[in-house]
């Protein structure tokens, strides 16, 4: 059962285009800290072609355990649709103490295939997918909201439900609820910025706090339960050259 829904997933996600498709439309770095300590930085570059994007997105932290500061890496890798930014296939993978797990999604229709793998063996399971879109949340790679603000740029609302999965030791499918707040002008990079704000909340406790910029992206994020805050990185400013003299 296990070989029967895997290797089509696999198969799947290998065969995802790669970086000879359209050209990029979107790519940077967010720096990530939790309460307040900086853990490391997430890039993140996403591509169009034909009807959808691909996002790739690499995490690297160092974050504090009970044997001293250890390193952890994460990426993904997913194909969305270009109208609303709903995942269509993903992978993920988890590196720490030389240890690799994979996560990984193929949606199709009516059901989806969710499958793991570590060096202990892989499992995968096809499961019934909800009516709407799906998000996914996978060990609070930022990038992933950064494509649920995406999603809702230039649509008015108050408040939205959406499907959200939640990639865990044990997966959850969530009725995560998506609040508009009051717009605010915050500073970013060299000159302040009319923020749209957005609140995600995934549960009875975890609520995400997100202010998006004007073509949609991301550029704060905080979680004070965990003590999550990711900031995403201003372009570079490009200084006029200093006029010749006599010019």
């Amino acid at each position: 059962m296990f070989r029967a829904l895997i290797i089509p997933a696999l198969a799947a996600i290998a065969a995802m285009p790669g970086p000879s498709w359209s050209g990029v439309i979107d790519q940077g770095s967010v720096k990530i800290y939790r309460h307040d300590r900086a853990m490391g930085a997430e890039t993140f570059e996403m591509s169009e072609g034909h009807d959808s994007l691909v996002v790739r997105t690499r995490q690297h932290l160092t974050i504090p355990t009970s044997q001293g500061d250890e390193p952890l890496e994460r990426g993904a890798d997913l194909r969305v649709s270009r109208t609303d930014y709903s995942v269509r296939e993903y992978q993920s993978t988890r590196t720490q103490r030389g240890i690799t797990t994979t996560r990984g999604l193929v949606l199709a229709d009516t059901h989806y295939v969710a499958y793991r793998e570590d060096p202990r063996g892989g499992v995968g399971e096809s499961r019934v997918l909800p009516p709407g879109r799906l998000y996914v949340m996978d060990s609070q790679l930022v990038t992933l909201f950064d494509l649920i603000c995406r999603s809702f740029h230039a649509k008015s609302f108050e408040s939205r439900a959406i499907n959200l999965l939640a990639l865990g030791p044990r997966d959850t499918l969530l009725e995560a609820r998506v609040v508009v707040l009051p717009s605010e002008t915050i500073r970013w990079g060299a000159k302040p910025v009319v923020a749209r704000k957005l609140q995600i909340a995934a549960d009875d406790q975890i609520t995400f706090t997100l202010w998006v910029g004007p073509q949609g992206q991301m550029l704060r994020l905080s979680e004070p339960v965990g003590g999550l805050r990711a900031e995403r990185d201003p372009p570079d400013v490009r200084r006029r050259p200093a006029p010749k003299p006599g010019g």
